[in-house]
This record gives C-alpha cells, structure tokens and sequence, in this order.
C-alpha cells in the first residue's frame, strides 16, 4: 500500500502532463490551422479585411475563425495581426499591415501607399496570438495562461 500510494502521485503528475501538453498541442494546431487558411484567403483576396467583431466568411479574418477552433479568437490587432512584407531579390521588408484598431484601414510604412505594398509578389504575413489557460487543476495553480503563437506567410497572387 505504501509503495501503491508513493507511485500513485508520480503516476498521475505524468498523466497530468500529457493531458495538458496535448490540450496545448491540440491549440497550437487550431491557431496554426487558422493561420495558414487566413494567409491562403489573403494570398487571393490580399485587401478583403473586415473589423466586424464577427467577422464574414469573405474576409481574411472571417476565414480565420472559419478554420475551426478559432472562432472565439477576437478580431484585435493583438490577437490577429496581419502584415505585408515588399520582396526585392531575397529581402523582405515590412510595407504596412492591417489594423482592426487604427480604424479598420491599412497603416503604411514610411516609403510605401496600399497601391505599392499589398501588390501581385509581395508577401501576405497572418500571425495569430491566443493564451491558453491550463486544463488541468495540477497545473493551474503554478501561474499564469501560456501564450500561444502561429505565423503563416504566402505570395500575393492578384
């Protein structure tokens, strides 16, 4: 019985971890999923943006949260970013992003309009940032959400 009760507490801190690390897992999954059908939308579509709270089904941000799994992922700036990089030769330079809290408009870098930077060749950049609150309440006690983060990047295409 002592030996049972010492092993026990080890046995469940490592059941314990794989069930948090899998529901971590699976999270890091759904933001990535979300990304990468967020980049795949805009590639296409590369100025079809909405700052609707919920947002349509044709607009980058819409498709994010279609991807499943992210549709409680609020459309902020913060929690879904999505910038535009000028290629020349093999540099990248950030040319403007998308900014839901800038009044739903494109903000250029210095240097750069809309008309030149969201162009056929340049790179459409979806960064999604979420935390992600412990499941597990042998874990939940040890701090803070941990933060999540997924990067999806494609060519404009038209």
């Amino acid at each position: 019985m002592v030996e049972f009760a010492l092993v026990s507490m080890f046995v469940m801190l490592l059941l314990g971890s794989v069930v948090e690390l899998g529901f971590l897992f699976s999270h890091k999954l759904e933001l990535a999923n979300g990304a990468r059908a967020g980049a795949r939308w805009g590639a296409a579509h590369s100025s079809a943006w909405s700052a609707a709270a919920s947002p349509a089904s044709d607009t980058i941000e819409g498709e994010v949260q279609n991807a499943g799994g992210t549709s409680a992922l609020p459309n902020n700036d913060s929690h879904l970013y999505i910038d535009y990089l000028a290629v020349s030769g093999s540099t990248q330079t950030l040319c403007g992003h998308y900014s839901v809290a800038g009044g739903g408009a494109f903000v250029a870098q210095a240097g750069y309009t809309q008309a030149t930077c969201v162009t056929p060749g340049n790179v459409l950049r979806v960064t999604l940032t979420n935390s992600y609150g412990l499941v597990t309440g042998l874990f939940g006690s040890l701090g803070a959400p941990v933060t999540v983060k997924s990067v999806a990047a494609l060519v404009i295409t038209t």
